[in-house]
């Protein structure tokens, strides 16, 4: 049976995948407690399957009968592996299942697979709300792992109710936070609590400080535009269940998300003020008196160090009105400044 299930999910046979997932799931009991005594082979095989199968959910769900079973009497490993596949919705006991699970996340060496599969089940138990309370701090931090999260996911296909976002805002830590929307924006899924994501990023993302979060956030939306781009005929190849209308609502979602966050910038950057006036008065401050033709003159640094701050940031969230601003503004005022005539040297100072 396991050479079966194997063949299965290297042949990417879906169809097949799907209607043997009963079996499968009756297996997982013996797979973990082999797994438990050294032979982990099987469970491996079962958990290549299920990945293999690019379902939100591959264990049976009447796998609940038996899953605290499971859960209780498996490594911390195999607890952390299983559990991205397992129904927590439909658990009797999940509160203490949640408990075990990450009690056994502060057990397991860091890999990349351990990150995304613990990252998976936050983002699911996390969408019950009546979990939240089980989920401390040190849980939370994981995402600041930013593991990179398959095209089907159910974590993230859950993991961006309107609850979800406002219990990571509260958690007022900035760096959890980002993570937490790099993690959960992708060209794969919808975000549910959208228009709550659009107000945290107006009021957690502004500020002088935040420029750097704020380039990661447009880096990330420009990477999932980029692939939305390629077309609807692209991404389906990478996951069957993708849905044309899904497609058209993260097309307008992900572009709004990088207009507000665009819109964030250049209020910082001006005060709220019109970009074009805020450096016109920067550029009219650069006196323009006439000097000795033996000293060689730099035009004053703030200009230079506003645009200084600009290259800081990744040159893709310029926004075409500042552009215009800086161009013509600085090319009308160095037009109309004295010639300086070429200095024979330069002075020391």
């Amino acid at each position: 049976m396991t050479q079966k299930v194997k063949t299965m999910a290297e042949a990417k046979n879906l169809e097949e995948l799907y209607l043997k997932r009963k079996a499968i799931s009756t297996l997982l009991p013996y797979a973990t407690w082999q797994e438990l005594i050294g032979q982990p082979e099987m469970l491996g095989v079962l958990l290549y399957a299920a990945r293999a199968s690019k379902m939100l959910r591959f264990v049976w769900h009447q796998a609940k009968q038996f899953a605290s079973v499971i859960l209780s009497n498996a490594t911390p490993q195999a607890i952390i592996l299983i559990s991205p596949h397992i129904p927590w919705d439909l658990l009797p006991d999940r509160g203490d299942l949640v408990q075990q699970w990450a009690a056994a996340t502060s057990r397991v060496p860091y890999t990349e697979e351990v990150a995304q599969d613990v990252v998976d089940t936050l983002l699911q138990i996390v969408s019950m709300s009546n979990l939240l309370p089980h989920i401390t701090i040190d849980i939370w931090s994981w995402l600041t792992e930013q593991p990179s999260l398959p095209p089907v996911c159910a974590g993230r296909y859950f993991g961006t109710q309107q609850h979800v976002v406002e219990a990571v805002q509260k958690l007022e830590d900035i760096e959890i936070l980002k993570s937490y929307l790099l993690v959960t924006w992708s060209e794969w899924d919808t975000l549910d609590g959208f228009h709550e994501i659009c107000v945290l990023v107006d009021e957690n993302f502004g500020g002088v400080g935040m420029g750097h979060h704020r380039a990661d956030l447009i880096q990330r939306l420009d990477h999932i535009l980029d692939q939305l781009d390629q077309g609807f005929e692209y991404l389906i190849q990478y996951n069957p269940y993708f849905r044309e209308e899904s497609f058209q609502s993260m097309k307008y979602q992900y572009q709004r998300l990088r207009e507000e966050l665009l819109e964030t910038h250049i209020k910082t950057i001006t005060g709220g003020s019109n970009p074009s006036v805020v450096l016109l008065c920067i550029l009219t401050q650069v006196e323009t008196h006439r000097v000795s033709c033996h000293v060689y003159v730099c035009f004053s640094s703030p200009i230079v160090l506003w645009l200084e701050y600009l290259s800081l940031m990744d040159n893709t969230i310029l926004h075409p009105k500042l552009h215009f601003a800086i161009t013509h503004t600085a090319h009308y005022t160095l037009s109309h400044a004295p010639i300086i005539p070429q200095p024979s040297y330069v002075s020391s100072r």
